[in-house]
């Protein structure tokens, strides 16, 4: 894990921006804890300042001097990167066993722009200063297993891997973004570009930036799924043999020297990279598993028997922690400490459990399943969610649009339900949102005070989908089957990119640990995409082409056993302890306290779900860690000091930042 952050424009060349980026600095201390470098370009206004596990004496600069700039992540084919760069006469000097592999990021980048970064396999964010061009350059790897924000201004732009980072600076405010909550409560967390904080922006996957001194940006995409498509074939062996090979060679450039971790939830994903792991290891590979005690023991809540099977299978040195319900009840505001950039997930407490297991063992490198359950269609749901499409949705767009628009119109009185759906079906909308909602448009209605209604008067979350729809439906890939937009969605932002991604990338952060994530390498995930979904599905089995690829790898039993997942029991725990732990944030903490939200509504809410009337524990989580998160992180800007029972996490205690 590295960290990076700068400031650039007249903001660099202010009095104390040193003293600032120090601050900043040292506000990303946990991500790693190496001494920083810091570059500075004062003709073009630029500071730069970087964390790296390897010990760097200056910030990355290119051959010709033009590009100086930072990087955090990872290029596993840095071998291949090297000698293409050699060829074309860049980067001579670059010694793999000395030099952070990202500075490969910065020669391709001066060499051959964005399109550069194709070259590479890797999990990236760089900022790179043009000076020639007096322009910042920023770039989020492909589906965003690293991340970066920015605040900009006539004076410039403060940008960092972490907003901690980013709020450190003294001309940015950590003031909480209306209309970015209330796309937090609809999609568990804020669609790129906006973020919880009013004027931070989080760069979305795949896409770079171009920033001028005075604040100034444009944002484009560079990579998307939707690129160079793959013609479909009957040929169901051609798939199950590329998917096999792409991800064997992806995991293979992952391994490390040296101790190795893998969580391992006893999913086909997870336990498929611990067995290739395994077979290759030069040192020993631990696996990690963690569930909850009280609860868990029933089979409909846990794979913990699988895991187990999975590493006896695989000869790992396995480590699994089942929690008690207050060690699950504590680790909540652990989390929100972590995850400036909030994102609603109970399963986050059991990652962080499982991350500190790999930490207390001493390893630094953990890989994850992350992105094949989305992208290979593991979820049953989505063919059900495809099927309704046809069945449904596909029909009714069949009707005069205004007859469209008289049932939206009408559907307050008659069809209340069904609002939202028939309000998108007469604006021509989607169909399908994100695999994970909240709270839709009209239940908003009711949970969002009248101030707050007004202060995000006309806000609709259709706008954070639409862009989406409209690119795909100018692609190739608009005639095949929806399932391939029910995907594409998924894997762009709403679902996958900020919700799964985030949470890992902030909570790996805290604990100096670098994730890295198979399925997310750029030609196996769009290898997959391409899949027809006949051979994602076939019957009642989902992920069909992937199951078939890891025959042989793991013993039929696992493979082909119904899937259960893992599902956090928040339905039951609501119902109990957790909501009385929870009753202070939902109605008496942050946006309620101030207003913001209708405490009436959300006590009619909590009192339904306790008496088993309804199931609102998604709804009621989200609004308890949204409220957890803005008593933690806005008002006085604050810094993160260290809990004084864990040298591994943040305490809720802060000071100051002066």
């Amino acid at each position: 894990m590295a960290a990076i952050c700068g400031i650039f424009g007249d903001l660099g060349a202010q009095d104390g921006a040193t003293r600032q980026l120090v601050r900043m600095l040292s506000s990303l201390e946990p991500r790693c804890s190496q001494e920083p470098v810091i570059g500075t370009s004062l003709a073009n206004r630029a500071l730069l300042g970087m964390r790296a596990r390897v010990r760097l004496t200056s910030v990355f600069t290119s051959d010709d001097d033009r590009w100086i700039g930072v990087a955090d992540g990872d290029v596993f084919n840095y071998r291949e990167v090297a000698a293409y760069l050699r060829s074309k006469g860049v980067a001579r000097k670059y010694d793999p066993e000395h030099s952070a592999s990202c500075e490969l990021l910065l020669h391709l980048y001066a060499l051959e722009g964005a399109a550069g970064l194709k070259r590479v396999d890797a999990q990236y964010a760089l900022a790179f200063v043009d000076r020639e061009n007096q322009q910042l350059h920023l770039a989020r790897d492909f589906l965003g297993v690293r991340a970066i924000y920015f605040a900009c201004s006539r004076e410039g732009v403060v940008f960092g891997s972490e907003i901690k980072s980013v709020l450190q600076h003294s001309s940015v405010a950590a003031t909480f973004d209306p209309q970015a909550t209330s796309q937090y409560l609809t999609f568990l967390s804020v669609p790129c570009p906006r973020t919880l904080f009013e004027g931070i922006s989080k760069l979305p996957p795949g896409c770079r930036a171009v920033i001028e001194p005075n604040g100034a940006h444009q944002v484009t995409r560079y990579w998307d799924l939707l690129d160079d498509p793959i013609a479909e074939r009957e040929d169901e062996q051609f798939y199950i043999d590329n998917v096999r090979s792409l991800h064997s060679a992806a995991v293979d450039r992952r391994m490390v020297d040296g101790p190795i971790a893998a969580l391992l939830s006893g999913g086909n994903d997870s336990s498929a990279n611990a067995a290739l792991i395994a077979q290759r290891a030069t040192g020993p590979l631990h696996t990690f598993t963690v569930g909850l005690r009280d609860v868990e023991g029933q089979a409909a809540y846990t794979d913990i028997e699988y895991a187990r099977k999975v590493a006896a299978h695989i000869g790992s040195k396995h480590h699994e922690r089942l929690l008690e319900v207050d060690e699950f009840l504590e680790a909540i505001p652990v989390t929100v400490n972590a995850m400036d950039d909030m994102v609603s997930e109970p399963s986050s407490v059991f990652l962080h459990h499982a991350l500190r297991l790999v930490k207390e063992q001493g390893i630094t490198v953990v890989v994850t399943g992350e992105a094949n359950d989305e992208i290979s269609c593991g979820h049953g749901e989505m063919i059900r969610l495809r099927d309704k499409y046809y069945k449904r949705w596909a029909r009714y767009m069949k009707l005069p649009h205004v007859v469209r628009r008289a049932a939206a119109w009408a559907s307050p009185f008659v069809a209340p339900a069904h609002e939202d759906m028939l309000r998108r079906a007469a604006r021509n909308g989607g169909y399908f949102w994100s695999y994970e909602i909240a709270w839709w448009d009209r239940e908003k209605q009711n949970v969002l005070s009248k101030d707050a209604r007004l202060l995000v008067a006309g806000q609709s979350e259709i706008g954070a989908v639409e862009h989406h729809l409209r690119r795909l439906e100018a692609s190739e890939h608009a005639g095949r089957d929806y399932l391939s937009t029910i995907v594409y969605l998924m894997m762009m932002d709403h679902y996958f990119g900020n919700l799964m991604l985030g949470k890992l990338d902030l909570l790996a952060g805290q604990l100096g640990l670098e994730p890295r994530c198979p399925y997310t390498e750029h030609r196996y995930s769009h290898f997959v995409y391409n899949i027809p979904a006949r051979f994602k599905a076939k019957g009642d089995l989902v992920k069909y082409f992937f199951k078939r690829s890891i025959e042989g790898l793991l013993p039929d039993e696992i493979i082909y056993r119904p899937k259960q997942g893992f599902r956090t029991p928040v339905i039951e725990l609501f119902k109990g302890r957790l909501g009385d732990w929870a009753r202070p944030a939902l109605f008496e903490g942050g946006l309620t306290r101030s207003g913001f939200l209708d405490r009436a509504s959300l006590e009619k809410l909590f009192h339904e779900h306790r008496a088993g009337v309804a199931d609102w524990s998604n709804r009621l989580w989200t609004v308890m860690a949204l409220n957890l998160w803005h008593d933690r992180w806005t008002g006085t800007r604050r810094t993160t000091q260290h809990h004084e029972r864990s040298p591994y996490i943040v305490s809720s205690a802060t000071l100051p930042v002066g």
